[in-house]
């Protein structure tokens, strides 16, 4: 359509449709210009690239806007000057594009866009630097491409954008400039998932920047997604004490609100809490990770619907136990199972958030694949997981998927001795797996490390010592096969 007005714009006449006939009218000066695309007009193609999500957004958003700067500097067409709405749509192309390079781009169009809003250089009518100004949503789309991007320094680079957001409202009192809580949340974010040492330590720093600031301007008071921020960064962090750390921060939401604050601890809150727990070393952690479970649970029955427990703070603190060094961690992956069944009955089966899942189930098969002890810890495991396989193919709640299958596998390589009877299990469990179409790379890997030679050919037609490709494997075997964050994704719908 924009071309389509260059080109009506640019020709001798003008065509119009009236009743389906084409009548061609003699083309004045005014009505090309009726019809000359503006900056409005260039402006929305770009708003149309941004939001298109193709990954050469970016680059086709910014061509625009040369050519708009080209079309306006050589006089051709007066009304096609970039604006701030222009420079934020080409922001915010490349910050969606998620292409190699966009966050880099992005940046250097911010900072461009800051070139722009500061110049003083008058003309004859006006300043050159009217028609961009400063804007918090195009800066907030750079500090998003930094956070979707895998650059180097991107944590350090998305906080520096937050530093020249309080310069330039210090420098200039703009308003439109002036961070809020939702671009320190978004810096807090970059540091979470950025995976650099004392990442978790420099977003905490940042909440504190927050509160102090937040004592005499509220709209920089940390909210929960702040706290929630940071307690996920010390958890993603891996260092000794994230747990405290992250605990720590929780307790102060929970005080803070019973003193009359508005940031009030979530589910999120305390799952990710949970979290940190269960991926600390810390000898306590399984034990940690159920007591802030319990908590929860209390606070609910309370009549704290918001830190109800869901699927995921069951599942975490399973999955707590099975790393844990506790003899007894298939049991008590059991009787957390077993609560979530309860509270779904006692909700009438209304609950979804305690629905048990194909998640669930994997994770108490997993504790059973980790359990330690004698002849007598083993054999109730394999009992455990051998009843979480068979309720699951009876279950409404979802069905078994290569997870499942591949997990179980493991209880048995763990759990059982090598002969005939181990055998016998696994060629009914591979049967099963393959007529579900789940036979998946983790499948495969435990086939290898635990068939016989003889199931091992039988199966693949080929010897333990050579690898099977998935691909290879029959159609019908592998259809049904999730990997990765799209199984994830599936689960948790």
């Amino acid at each position: 359509l924009l071309r389509r007005m260059e080109s009506l714009a640019s020709s001798h006449s003008i065509s119009t449709v009236t009743n389906s006939t084409i009548e061609t009218m003699p083309g004045s000066t005014s009505d090309r210009r009726n019809i000359q695309p503006d900056v409005r007009s260039y402006t929305k193609a770009i708003n149309a690239y941004s939001r298109s999500g193709r990954s050469d957004a970016g680059e086709q958003a910014e061509n625009l806007m040369r050519e708009m700067e080209n079309l306006y500097n050589s006089g051709e067409n007066p009304t096609v000057r970039p604006n701030s709405y222009t420079y934020t749509g080409v922001i915010e192309a490349y910050a969606n594009s998620g292409a190699p390079g966009s966050a880099l781009a992005a940046d250097r169009i911010c900072e461009e866009m800051i070139r722009k809003g500061k110049e003083i250089v008058v003309d004859d009518t006006r300043k050159d630097g009217d028609d961009v100004k400063f804007n918090a949503r195009a800066f907030n789309a750079a500090i998003r491409a930094w956070a979707e991007s895998d650059e180097p320094d991107a944590a350090i680079k998305a906080e520096s954008i937050l530093g020249k957001m309080r310069e330039l409202y210090k420098e200039t009192g703009n308003r439109d400039v002036k961070p809020n809580a939702k671009h320190y949340n978004s810096v807090i974010s970059v540091w979470a998932n950025s995976g650099e040492k004392g990442a978790a330590n420099r977003a905490e720093e940042i909440l504190k920047q927050m509160e102090t600031s937040g004592v005499d301007d509220s709209s920089i008071s940390p909210t929960t997604v702040s706290c929630n921020a940071v307690i996920d960064a010390w958890a993603k962090s891996g260092e000794e004490g994230a747990a405290e750390h992250a605990e720590v921060i929780l307790d102060k939401m929970i005080k803070g609100h019973l003193n009359g604050s508005k940031v009030k601890a979530n589910v999120r809150s305390f799952n990710s809490v949970i979290n940190a727990w269960a991926k600390s070393r810390d000898a306590r952690a399984a034990q940690k990770a159920e007591e802030i479970l319990d908590r929860m649970r209390l606070l609910a029955e309370e009549g704290d619907e918001d830190v109800r427990p869901d699927t995921a703070s069951f599942s975490t603190v399973i999955n707590a136990w099975a790393r844990s060094h506790n003899l007894d961690k298939a049991e008590r992956a059991l009787d957390l199972y077993k609560q979530m069944c309860e509270l779904y009955e006692a909700s009438g089966q209304s609950n979804e958030k305690v629905r048990p899942n194909v998640i669930i189930y994997n994770a108490v098969m997993n504790a059973c694949a980790f359990t330690m002890g004698d002849s007598i810890e083993q054999h109730r495991a394999m009992e455990i997981a051998h009843s979480m396989l068979t309720q699951l193919e009876k279950s409404e709640h979802g069905t078994p998927d290569q997870i499942t299958y591949g997990t179980f596998l493991k209880v048995c390589a763990n759990q059982m001795p090598e002969g005939e009877t181990r055998d016998q299990i696994v060629n009914v469990v591979f049967r099963k797996c393959a007529r579900d179409g789940q036979v998946g790379q983790m499948v495969l890997q435990q086939m290898k490390a635990l068939a016989s030679p003889a199931v091992y050919e039988k199966f693949f037609q080929k010897s333990l010592d050579e690898d099977v490709n998935v691909n290879d494997l029959p159609l019908e075997w592998r259809c049904n096969v999730v990997e990765g964050r799209k199984r994830r994704r599936r689960h948790l719908a």
